[in-house]
């Protein structure tokens, strides 16, 4: 599962192509280190620095809020059982992860810190857990245990069982670009791009440049999943795609730079909260479009867990809002729901 320690899991690497020769009238961009991640920020028909720094002190707020590994956050601290009551923010991203949690029986679980903190994926410190530690671990995983009240003075309740703690990777950078698009939107922006470790949100389209061009859609290139270090001048081989949206998000999941080959077995991040082990499948990565980028972000590591036919399936259901989705397997094959093309050109 899309991991909370740090979700990597957004592996899009993706980039934002102007596609003209002449930049906007008016920009302004930036970069910090949050969610143990690089983010960007570039916002169009304004000149003020300041809603930079804005951005910047959202996303530090927001760390305070849904960081696994600060002691003084709130996620911290509800993981650790030093509190019940928590903000609105928290209690609604937790209630929307569980909607997807109850859909795939289990195997989504945002209730699986205790087994994904076993594992470690890092260059320099690569774990794989004993089966014993993974099944005491999986004991304490199970997204039915996790007690939501919203009582009628306005406070947000979250109890769970004992050693329970929850991993919020698959879905606090989709949830924060979202809040950062609105906060955008209030300051009267209408045009931006936010990236969040590759999490890609775009408000609005391209503006018009100073030639009088109309707008466009923003263009964003996805990585492909077998690039290697040779094809980092090589659009051809380095870009699964290039995609052109307004007003959407795009999140990809894979396997190949979040994991490590041990005894001749390949071990990646992407878990499935059953096992307590890496999902066994034949995809390398999965590529949603969808206009959140909350739902984008998690619908990229559950539909990763249920392949092609099953996220048709969850996307009949329309349980959750519309999303069009690109599976890329391990023999170079691919597979797109209908609408994903209508994107490409």
């Amino acid at each position: 599962m899309k991991n909370k320690f740090l979700t990597f899991i957004l592996i899009i690497l993706a980039g934002i192509l102007t596609g003209c020769k002449n930049k906007p009238v008016e920009s302004i961009s930036g970069t910090g280190f949050y969610f143990d991640t690089f983010c960007t920020f570039t916002v169009y028909g304004s000149e003020d620095e300041s809603l930079i720094d804005e951005l910047k002190a959202e996303c530090a707020r927001y760390e305070k809020i849904f960081s696994t590994t600060d002691a003084g956050s709130e996620l911290y601290k509800l993981n650790h059982g030093e509190m019940n009551e928590v903000s609105k923010e928290l209690y609604d991203c937790i209630v929307r992860a569980l909607i997807l949690s109850s859909y795939t029986d289990g195997h989504y679980d945002i209730s699986i810190r205790p087994v994904s903190e076993l594992w470690s994926f890092t260059q320099y410190n690569q774990v794989v857990p004993g089966k014993e530690s993974i099944e005491a671990a999986l004991e304490k995983v199970d997204y039915n245990e996790v007690m939501l009240q919203n009582t009628t003075d306005g406070k947000y309740l979250i109890d769970m069982i004992s050693d329970m703690s929850l991993d919020l990777g698959s879905v606090a950078k989709g949830y924060i670009a979202d809040s950062l698009a609105e906060y955008l939107k209030k300051k009267g922006i209408k045009s931006a791009v936010i990236s969040l470790g590759g999490n890609i949100k775009c408000l609005g389209s391209k503006p018009a440049t100073d030639d009088g061009e109309s707008d466009t859609p923003f263009t964003i290139a996805v990585k492909s999943p077998f690039a290697s270090d040779e094809d980092s001048n090589d659009d051809i081989n380095k870009y699964a795609d290039i995609v052109y949206i307004r007003d959407m998000s795009v999140v990809t999941s894979g396997i190949y730079e979040r994991g490590f080959e041990k005894d001749g077995v390949y071990y990646h991040h992407l878990l499935d909260a059953k096992t307590g082990y890496p999902v066994e499948n034949d995809l390398v990565s999965v590529t949603i479009i969808t206009e959140s980028s909350f739902n984008a972000d998690m619908l990229s590591t559950v539909c990763f867990l249920l392949d092609y036919d099953k996220t048709l399936k969850l996307k009949n259901a329309r349980i959750i809002d519309d999303f069009e989705a690109e599976f890329i397997y391990k023999d170079g094959s691919v597979k797109r729901t209908e609408g994903f093309s209508s994107y490409l050109k």
